[in-house]
Parts: C-alpha cells; structure tokens; sequence
C-alpha cells in the first residue's frame, strides 16, 4: 500500500480488531474437529495439517498488516505484502488438495450424488479465494481496492469458521443449515459495506465483484443436487481429483 492514500471507510483499527477476534473464533471453532487432538492428531494426514497451517497463516497476516499501518510502519507492511506472492499461492494449492483428499474420502463412503453435493462447500470458494487475492496484488496502489479485496478473501475462510460454531452451539442435527446460515451472514456483511461504499459516493465495484462470487458459492450450494453441478464436479473429479 502506499502511505499517502487513506481511505475514509472501513478503519484499519475497525478491520484489527476484527482480525483479532475471527482467529480466537477460528480456534474455538476448529477444536472439536481438530485441535483437540493435539499433538498425536491420529487419523489425520499431513495436508490437514499444512492447510490448517497455511490458512493459521493467511489469517495471523491479515492481524499484522493492519497493526503495521496503525504503526506506520509503511515499509515492513510492502514487506509482509511481498511475502504473500508465496503464501497465497501455497494456501491456494492446499485448498485444491484438501479439497481432493475430501473428494477421494467420501468416494469410498456415499454414492456420487452425495459427493459431488459436499464439494459445492469447496470448489467455487477456491476460485473465489484466487479472484480476490489477484485482484488485491493487481490494485496493490490504490490502497481502496487493494483493501476491501483483501477483506474479500477473508470471506472465503469465514463461512468454514462460522459453520463449525454454529455446529458447535446448535449440534450436528444442523448439517447444511449451519453452512447456509454462514454464507448469508457473510454475503449480508460485504452486503452492507457496499451500501456503506454507495452512501459515500465511492466506488462500488470491489464490494461488488466479492458480493456476486460469494453468491455464486451459495447458488452452488443450493444446487448441489442439480443435474448441471453434477456434471461440473464430474468434469473436475475426473480431471484433477
């Protein structure tokens, strides 16, 4: 980011704070299917643990960027920024490979249909994560864009954070509900900053390109026993899978 460039939306400390709370969340919400296995994590393979990695990662990044600013330390912020040309691909590849390792799982357990309906819960959010990123790093001057897609990957993580907590405080009788109820609480959030953005009189575009990906993640979530997402996910699986 450049210095000179603030914007007067969303604050930095705002966004911080946010950060802050969202990894405590992340480790309530991953500790019964995870971290309460510590350290022997028997029945676990090393992409779980190197995607749990990454995306620890990709989080704890988006908590010192924005301190960085606070503190105006300008030049250790291009710094981290650099360092995510090698992160964001690697969070990108272990997404493709739990995704995978997911797929080539349940194939033993369920028929195909079945199958392919939990993938609508990963494929679209990999593109997603990979469109906002590149749009992040191809506007990484124009501080306004380059910060609210970089807010808009965080909505391809949130959905598997929010899910899980609510699993946690409702039970596993929830299923798909708790996936629905995330991705329209996220989708009603990057919803009501692009309002925000449009009361303003500023440009709508980031809020909208992230606002239309997440709903194409949740179009494919309602359509997961359609003939036409049937298909995709057969096109992938035989493909890459």
């Amino acid at each position: 980011m450049i210095q000179g460039n603030k914007t007067l939306d969303f604050t930095t400390k705002a966004f911080f704070i946010v950060m802050v709370i969202l990894f405590i969340l992340m480790q309530v919400a991953f500790h019964p299917s995870y971290l309460q296995y510590l350290p022997q994590f028997d029945g676990f393979s090393w992409i779980h643990h190197v995607h749990g990695s990454l995306m620890v990662s990709w989080i704890v990044m988006l908590i010192i960027q924005p301190y960085l600013i606070i503190k105006n330390k300008y030049k250790t912020h291009r710094l981290v920024g650099k360092i995510s040309y090698f992160t964001a691909p690697l969070v990108i590849i272990s997404m493709f490979f739990i995704t995978r390792l997911n797929y080539q799982k349940l194939s033993v357990e369920m028929a195909f249909k079945e199958v392919a309906a939990w993938q609508a819960l990963n494929i679209i959010t990999i593109f997603n994560f990979s469109l906002f990123y590149l749009l992040a790093i191809f506007n990484k001057k124009d501080v306004f864009k380059h910060k609210r897609y970089m807010i808009g990957t965080v909505f391809t993580i949130f959905g598997a954070i929010s899910s899980r907590l609510f699993t946690i405080i409702f039970g596993s009788t929830i299923q798909f509900n708790a996936f629905f109820i995330s991705e329209y609480f996220g989708l009603s959030i990057v919803l009501l900053l692009l309002v925000n953005d449009i009361r303003k009189k500023l440009n709508p575009i980031p809020y909208t390109i992230i606002a239309v990906g997440l709903l194409i993640n949740i179009s494919s979530i309602h359509g997961r026993n359609t003939e036409v997402w049937q298909s995709i996910v057969r096109f992938i699986a035989d493909r890459f899978f």
